[in-house]
């Protein structure tokens, strides 16, 4: 009987445990579906619902989460909840263990500052508090670019415009050596481009023949459109890049039919590289971005010298992504010869008139 007992004890023993693990199995199981909830919500914008799933995967054991904290800080983010999100990723820098991990939780707490100081009367300390993150998270990891463009706009915040617009430049080169956005690289002639003329905002007329030998990306956006906005410091420094002979930034309004409004932005804006402004969307549609009459911006198309798109970024592409990989194709090709400059047999043609 003592042994029949024993082994019973052992049986009873061994079931818990296995018991235990099925459980313990189980609930890893619920965690894993939670947290993949909360990250489609987030994909989704559906930021509310996102933090109710990963407060679940929570509650089912993973307090210690880097993933599930980092998931509800960004929900709290994005629902305005700012100090909310920064004492979520104060528990991230607790728990994650690479550079790049804490890097990104210094930029997330610096973009909450950075958002609550524009509905705050304490916006200086805001702002100084948003610039120390993201010059902390660059400290940690020198080619993450999105540190670089969210610092640039905390400068430009701050009137401290020329800091401002190296931050945006740092941003450019830290995206060009981001290994992140080297799939796809390098980036193969695809198909010809459509054939275009139009006259820009000075009266010229800029013709798809006229920037043959040099990469050209045409930029489309509208003064409606957040997102081309927000990029705007951006394309503001990638416009000056790279020599003009080699390459030539042109943003292409999608304002039809109000080129009032877009004359004034540009020039609020001080746009110093080629604007046009696109009739009836003709470029757009005859590039086959979206089906007429619909239209989805931003929209970077990217053109090489022989006329061929080399790629179609979408706004959903990330900013970094689409500088990073435009800067190192264009780097990659050695530059032309530079000719030294001829002085004029005849006058300038005069410019063509305004659209």
């Amino acid at each position: 009987m003592a042994g029949f007992r024993l082994t019973c004890g052992i049986l009873a023993f061994l079931i818990s445990i296995l018991y235990g693990a099925a459980q313990t199995g189980a609930n890893n199981n619920s965690i894993d579906l939670e947290i993949q909830s909360g990250e489609a919500a987030i994909r989704q914008g559906q930021f509310a619902e996102a933090k109710q799933h990963f407060e679940r995967a929570e509650s089912l054991g993973g307090l210690n989460s880097p993933e599930i904290n980092a998931g509800i800080a960004i929900a709290e983010l994005q629902t305005d909840h700012y100090e909310a999100a920064r004492q979520r990723e104060a528990k991230v820098l607790e728990l994650v263990s690479t550079d790049h991990e804490r890097a990104e939780a210094h930029n997330l707490i610096g973009t909450a500052w950075l958002r609550e100081s524009a509905q705050s009367t304490a916006s200086a300390d805001m702002l100084r508090s948003a610039e120390e993150s993201f010059r902390r998270a660059i400290k940690l990891d020198p080619v993450f670019d999105t540190a670089y463009f969210n610092l640039g706009n905390a400068l430009l915040r701050q009137h401290r415009d020329e800091e401002g617009a190296a931050a945006f430049r740092n941003c450019i080169e830290a995206a060009a050596k981001n290994p992140a956005y080297e799939q796809d690289l390098p980036l193969a002639p695809q198909a010809l481009a459509p054939a275009f003329t139009v006259t820009d905002s000075e009266g010229r007329i800029v013709s798809s023949d006229s920037l043959r030998g040099r990469f050209v990306l045409l930029d489309y956006w509208a003064t409606w459109c957040g997102p081309c906005i927000r990029a705007l410091p951006l394309m503001r420094q990638l416009a000056h890049y790279f020599p003009p002979s080699q390459f030539t930034v042109i943003s292409v309004n999608e304002n039809s039919p109000d080129q009032k409004l877009w004359r004034k932005f540009i020039a609020e804006q001080k746009m110093d590289w080629i604007q046009v402004w696109d009739k009836n969307a003709e470029i757009y549609h005859n590039f086959g971005l979206a089906p007429r009459p619909d239209l989805s911006i931003p929209r970077y198309v990217l053109l090489d010298g022989n006329g061929f798109v080399r790629r179609i970024y979408n706004g959903t592409d990330r900013l970094g992504l689409v500088v990073g990989q435009i800067a190192r194709t264009v780097a990659a090709v050695p530059k032309p010869p530079q000719e030294p400059p001829r002085q004029p047999s005849s006058p300038a043609p005069q410019s063509a008139d305004r659209q």
